[in-house]
């Protein structure tokens, strides 16, 4: 199952993220970038954003991916992967280097990347929940592991 969920991490780049601060959910759809360590996503935002204030303020998050471009005809066929983790920025020193990681898959982020206020934020991974259509769910509690 792991290996489901990796791919599904690599191959897509678009995840939407949930955050919530003072009882108020928070969607936003973000471009990301992992590396070889699917438990590590990376995603890029202002630091005077709201999900980066509500971030601050809870750093539970739960990100969501899915496969319905894959093959949009077939619905079901199509996955959904939750992810439930601890989001707070990178280290400093990793920064640029990071900017410069999701530069290469999402381009777009450019003029992002390039304000003083951009920040690379990390999510560690606690959790996946893999849905496989509408009736096959696969849960991975990496917290006890």
């Amino acid at each position: 199952m792991l290996e489901s969920i990796q791919e599904i991490i690599r191959t897509n780049n678009l995840a939407v993220l949930a955050t919530c601060a003072e009882n108020q959910p928070h969607c936003s759809l973000m471009a990301y970038a992992s590396l070889d360590d699917f438990r590590l996503i990376y995603m890029m935002t202002q630091k005077d954003s709201r999900k980066f204030r509500n971030i601050s303020a809870n750093p539970r998050v739960s990100l969501m991916v899915d496969t319905r471009l894959d093959n949009p005809e077939n619905r079901p066929s199509i996955k959904a992967l939750t992810i439930g983790g601890i989001c707070r920025p990178a280290a400093q020193i990793d920064q640029a280097r990071l900017k410069d990681l999701l530069l290469q898959s999402h381009p777009q982020l450019k003029n992002l990347s390039a304000q003083q206020d951009a920040v690379v934020m990390e999510i560690t991974a606690e959790s996946f929940l893999l849905l496989d259509g509408v009736d096959n769910a696969f849960f991975v509690d990496l917290s006890r592991k």
